[in-house]
C-alpha cells in the first residue's frame, strides 16, 4: 500500500482483525469500519480462518465468528447492517468489496518510521465529583489510544462539571500548552467531553487548527470541522 493512502487509512475509524488460522497462526489486521467492509473482510480471509475476532482500537469486541459464520456481536443493530451484507456474499448473489486492509506489521512499520507526534490527553465529565472513577477511565481509553497511534503523551488535564462552560482549569491548560507549541494533538474521548456549547467548541477548534493542532477520539478518529454533523450545522 502506498505510503499517502496508508496515512490515510490509519486515520480513520479503524477495526482491528485477529484471524485464526487453521494451523494455529493468529494473523492481525486494520481495516476502516464498515458494516460493509466487516463482511468483506470476512469473506476474503475466511478460506483461510478457523475463527476470526474483530475489535475497535480499544480492544471491544465487535464480533467473532466460527470461520465466515457470526458467532457473536453484541451491537444488535450493527449485526443486522453485517448480516444485510454479509448473506449475500455468501450466497454468491455479491463478491466481497475490494476494501484497503493493512497487517499489523505494516501499520506498526508505518509509526515507527513517522516522526512522533506529541499529544496532550484531555478529560472531562459533567459531575461535581468522580465518585466511580471515570476520569481515570477516560484516561486509561485515551493512553492506551495514544499508545496505539504512535503519538508520545506530553501533558494530562482534566475537568469535572458542566460542558457548557469554558472557563476550566484543565482546558485553561490546553489551551496554555497549545499557545507554546507543546504539542501536535489534543485526544479527548468523544466531542462533548471537550464542551456542550456549541459555539464555543467550535471556537477553541478553530483555534487549535490555526495552531496545526489536530484533534483526536478514539470513538470517532479525527474530527475535522468540515466532517462534524455536530458542528458543521454552525
Amino acid at each position: 500500500m502506498q505510503k499517502e493512502a496508508l496515512a490515510e487509512l490509519l486515520k480513520k475509524d479503524l477495526v482491528i482483525g485477529y484471524v485464526y488460522t487453521l494451523d494455529g497462526e493468529r494473523q492481525e489486521y486494520y481495516f476502516a469500519k464498515s458494516p460493509s467492509n466487516i463482511a468483506s473482510f470476512i469473506m476474503l480471509k475466511k478460506e483461510y480462518a478457523d475463527k476470526i475476532v474483530l475489535t475497535d482500537t480499544l480492544d471491544r469486541l465487535i464480533l467473532n465468528t466460527f470461520g465466515e459464520f457470526i458467532n457473536r456481536c453484541p451491537d444488535q443493530k450493527l449485526l443486522r447492517e453485517i448480516t444485510k451484507e454479509l448473506v449475500p456474499m455468501q450466497m454468491g448473489d455479491k463478491k466481497p468489496d475490494g476494501i484497503a486492509i493493512v497487517s499489523m506489521e505494516e501499520a506498526q512499520a508505518f509509526w515507527n518510521q513517522q516522526e512522533q507526534k506529541k499529544a496532550w490527553v484531555y478529560c472531562r465529565i459533567d459531575a461535581p465529583e468522580d465518585t466511580h472513577g471515570a476520569l481515570k477511565g477516560q484516561k486509561k481509553d485515551l493512553m492506551d489510544y495514544a499508545e496505539q497511534m504512535g503519538f508520545e503523551v506530553v501533558g494530562y488535564s482534566e475537568d469535572l462539571g458542566s460542558g457548557m462552560e469554558f472557563d476550566r482549569t484543565g482546558l485553561a491548560e490546553v489551551a496554555k500548552a497549545a499557545g507554546e507549541g507543546r504539542m501536535d494533538i489534543l485526544l479527548i474521548k468523544k466531542l462533548d467531553c471537550l464542551g456542550r456549547n456549541t459555539a464555543k467548541t467550535l471556537e477553541f477548534i478553530r483555534g487549535l487548527e490555526q495552531l496545526d493542532i489536530e484533534l483526536y477520539s478514539p470513538l470517532e478518529g479525527e474530527i475535522q470541522l468540515e466532517q462534524s454533523p455536530y458542528l458543521s450545522m454552525q
